[in-house]
């Protein structure tokens, strides 16, 4: 069974008639670990379909209690850099069991389950989780469910100041795609990531009447963005002095570029201390 694939939302946006207005999804944080899958008398496997060496220990304390696949991100504690986590987990020789790795289970498919809609699969999945009965197998928490855009997005921005990579939409009522690519499985994650120049702001709106609310900031080729994802210690602070933010050279994600040179959804990550306006993007 192949791994159903997950499509940036902004694609789903830019069409004529988007597939998921009106639709409910679930909607999770978007971690940076390994995908991962086990069937039942199988052991933990990877998006390659492949025994993972480094967890062959781990796989033989899991026993699912049910028929079908149970799909997971394997993450490694205390090991947030994806490069460091990759390399513990390919480990194949010597002492590779990689003891700190832990499963966060987010689907369970049936035997001859496909149809089967992600909200019913989610309970299964931690109904199996629960007779699992292992610390290292944890149910991944569905942060909320909306059918608003809006709401997917809002909990996107809290996702990213809490520096997360984005969210994950289900479709509620949907049932799995095996190695497709549609909006029953949207991500939204920032993908570019550019140093630019502040040149201004902008009062906010609403809880940031008072304050900063949007900072814009200026390309190597001229092109202005507005751009948001401050904290509120941050606002407060450059909103009452100016001069300690315009000038500076700031990080900036965005989902991508478009075609004009304007960005969707950028977002202010960080400020580069390191850098002068010589040396934006």
């Amino acid at each position: 069974m192949k791994p159903q694939k997950a499509l940036h939302m902004f694609q789903e946006t830019d069409k004529k008639n988007p597939k998921y207005i009106g639709k409910e999804y679930a909607i999770f944080e978007k971690y940076d670990g390994w995908y991962g899958y086990m069937d039942h008398d199988s052991p933990i496997m990877s998006r390659q379909c492949r025994a993972i060496p480094s967890l062959t220990e781990f796989s033989k304390e899991i026993n699912l209690p049910y028929a079908g696949r149970l799909i997971f991100e394997i993450m490694v504690a205390g090991t947030p850099e994806f490069h460091i986590m990759n390399g513990i987990l390919n480990r194949s020789k010597g002492d590779c069991e990689a003891k700190d790795a832990y499963l966060l289970v987010h689907d369970f498919i049936p035997e001859d389950g496909l149809g089967t809609p992600f909200m019913d699969r989610y309970e299964i999945a931690s109904h199996v989780v629960e007779l699992i009965g292992s610390e290292r197998v944890r149910m991944a928490s569905i942060i909320a469910t909306s059918s608003l855009k809006e709401a997917w997005e809002h909990c996107a921005n809290k996702v990213w100041l809490n520096g997360g990579e984005g969210v994950i939409l289900k479709n509620i009522s949907a049932g799995y795609s095996e190695g497709k690519r549609n909006a029953d499985l949207m991500k939204i994650k920032e993908e570019v990531t550019l140093d630019l120049l502040v040149t201004g702001m902008e009062i906010g709106e609403g809880k940031y009447c008072d304050t900063l609310g949007s900072l814009t900031v200026k390309s190597k080729n001229g092109i202005e963005h507005s751009i948001s994802g401050m904290t509120d210690t941050d606002r407060y602070a450059w909103w009452d002095s100016p001069d300690d933010i315009i000038g500076k050279v700031v990080e900036v994600k965005a989902m991508k570029i478009l075609s004009d040179g304007s960005l969707r959804e950028p977002r202010f990550k960080a400020v580069r201390w390191d850098k002068n306006e010589s040396e934006i993007d």
